[in-house]
């Protein structure tokens, strides 16, 4: 095999795990922003702001940046104000993936 086939198929390789390791990591961000959205524990301003900058993440119209200034603000706020409460919910959705992968019934470890 030439040397570029062996490259190709490094690359290739390297390409897969790389969508695998995304593909779990995006599964989490999207667990902890579905537990901060709908956690009785965070005020209901800060879950709508964080639902409204995801909404206008999503839509395929100019935002100017809102959306970003938004999460900014929001993860500000969770890493400093609502730290304690945070802590809490990235600790329970890893309980809940722990337990999930150990076979248990997923989402058994959740509270609230």
């Amino acid at each position: 095999m030439p040397w570029w086939g062996w490259l190709l198929l490094v690359v290739a390789i390297v390409a897969v795990v790389s969508g695998v390791v995304f593909h779990g990591q995006l599964r989490f961000a999207m667990k902890v922003t579905k537990a901060l959205a709908t956690d009785e524990r965070l005020p209901r301003p800060m879950r709508w702001a964080i639902g409204i900058a995801l909404a206008i993440k999503v839509v395929p119209i100019p935002d100017f940046g809102v959306d970003e200034v938004i999460l900014v603000v929001i993860g500000a706020l969770l890493l400093t104000v609502y730290r304690p409460v945070f802590q809490s919910i990235l600790r329970e959705i890893r309980k809940a993936e722990a337990q999930s992968v150990d076979g248990s019934p997923e989402g058994a470890g959740i509270e609230g």
